[in-house]
């Protein structure tokens, strides 16, 4: 089940077109069984239509949905104007200008034009129906006492396709919000949380549950001098390949943020220098033996780091600071260490 939603969410309109196809080939079985030959020649231009587009054209686009919503208020108002309203042919407009939000999501404003022009068309259908009193063919003898049967199949057709159209988009829209607030929260390039999201993390801790806590400021040797040798594109791959790193030090109960440029800060709660050393100490040597594959090129690159404490009422920006004074004391002393 969860192979064939993923297909369908992949493929939501071809999936619209079979599922359109096989209604009318079981429609023009019933109708040449009814002897209805108007209507079974109907279904046989419908479903044409839909084979046309599925095997022929092979064109499942936006721009093919367009012409399978005009065909699809075409059949329902042809439909309704041959049996009359009380055979439910005219759901399939109602239904269909629902689904026209999730076939066609590009068209933005354009869909409730579509959907204007799906209502207008049942509306007069059956203006035509109910007060001109049309009726294209004198059925009644014939199918009667189906009419029941026909109403509730096409009320079920479209229920299930307004059903399926809705849940598709709800989970569209769930997915596009989940990478909204993953990106809100992460770095794009690394992957690592942002500044902004460690900010806010550390402020929501209520006072009364702040503990002692490590920052580490970690900055990269001479990175600049990797952008300037090699191009910007092999300095992401070290950015990333460092940030792998960091992500693998901290694990999954504490924090590896991106600061800035090739500047990060590794979070540690409920900690101690004393334990966290030598983890940053032992980060150093993973970079120092880390080979960057560019081009062809074999890039070696250095961290300078800074180990600072912070206590439950301490100002968490002071902390900082402090991480990044012992970094450039680092750097002084040549870089490639860790300072705490």
């Amino acid at each position: 089940m969860k192979k064939l939603i993923e297909w369908v969410a992949v493929n939501r309109n071809k999936a619209f077109l079979t599922v359109c196809l096989m209604i009318h080939i079981i429609y023009i079985i019933v109708f040449f069984r009814l002897q209805i030959r108007l209507l079974a020649y109907l279904n046989i231009f419908s479903a044409s239509f839909y084979a046309y587009y599925l095997f022929i054209k092979r064109d499942t686009s936006e721009e093919s949905m367009v012409s399978t919503y005009y065909e699809i208020i075409l059949f329902s108002a042809l439909s309704e104007l041959a049996l009359g309203p009380s055979y439910g042919f005219f759901l399939y407009i109602v239904g269909m200008s629902s689904t026209i939000f999730y076939l066609i999501p590009s068209y933005k404003h354009k869909r409730f034009i579509y959907q204007i022009k799906g209502i207008v068309s049942a509306l007069l259908t059956e203006s035509l129906i109910m007060i001109g009193h049309i009726r294209l063919l004198d059925t009644e003898q014939i199918i009667g006492k189906y009419q029941p049967v026909f109403f509730l199949t096409n009320l079920g057709i479209t229920a299930t396709i307004v059903l399926a159209a809705t849940f598709f988009y709800s989970r569209e829209t769930e997915s596009v919000w989940e990478t909204l607030r993953y990106n809100m929260n992460h770095d794009t390039l690394t992957g690592l949380y942002t500044r902004r999201f460690l900010e806010k993390h550390i402020e929501l801790i209520p006072q009364n549950k702040r503990r002692q806590y490590v920052i580490s400021m970690i900055d990269i040797d001479f990175f600049k001098k990797v952008n300037d040798t090699y191009g910007h594109e092999a300095g992401d791959a070290v950015l990333v390949n460092v940030s792998s790193c960091l992500q693998e030090t901290v694990g999954t109960q504490n924090l590896a943020v991106r600061w800035g440029g090739e500047e990060f800060i590794l979070y540690f709660p409920d900690a101690t220098p004393d334990i966290i050393y030598p983890m940053i100490e032992k980060l150093r040597m993973q970079v120092e033996n880390m080979v960057t594959e560019v081009a062809g090129k074999e890039i070696h690159v250095t961290i300078t780091g800074g180990v600072a404490t912070g206590l439950a009422d301490s100002n968490y920006e002071k902390v900082i600071r402090c991480a990044d004074e012992k970094l450039y004391l680092g750097k002084q002393r040549g870089r490639n260490c860790v300072i705490v």
